[in-house]
């Protein structure tokens, strides 16, 4: 599943819907499997520094403190295999903030997560925490956000 984050205002977001940002000019971070309303609710849990649950990988999650995706967007078909998310701006302002130093950290422990499809060597993660930070940062104004266009 491709799972591509980018920056731009609802109309231009609404405007990739059918291929994705893919070979535009929004800023963007293409990815495959990084779904946010999981394991970017767990990112977003994890930042935070939330305490761990009772699940096996004893991961904070809760969707009613940490929800990652603000709204559907558009979902281009009725079995949803493409579409756009808008990411809560919250979890964009924790990305936006987090520094250089924590990303090894949050990043090893984000591997962790039981969604994954299996394990990540250590520091694996890194860049693609990187990523998604600077690409927060680039989210300017109250008419630009993070959105995530998925495709399976």
């Amino acid at each position: 599943m491709n799972t591509d984050y980018f920056v731009a205002d609802r109309p231009r977001a609404v405007a990739l819907a059918e291929y994705g940002p893919a070979g535009t000019e929004v800023p963007m971070l293409l990815m495959k499997w990084v779904e946010p309303r999981v394991l970017g609710s767990k990112l977003w849990a994890i930042i935070d520094d939330l305490p761990g649950s009772a699940s096996s990988d004893g991961l904070p999650f809760d969707l009613g403190q940490r929800d990652a995706v603000e709204e559907v967007v558009l979902m281009n078909n009725s079995e949803g295999t493409s579409g756009i998310v808008q990411i809560a701006d919250g979890f964009v302002q924790v990305l936006a903030a987090l520094s250089a130093g924590r990303i090894p950290a949050v990043a090893q422990r984000w591997s962790t997560a039981e969604e994954w499809f299996g394990p990540w060597e250590p520091n694996e993660l890194d860049d693609t925490v990187e990523g998604l930070c600077d690409l927060a940062r680039h989210v300017n104004g109250r008419d630009h956000h993070m959105y995530m266009w998925w495709s399976i």
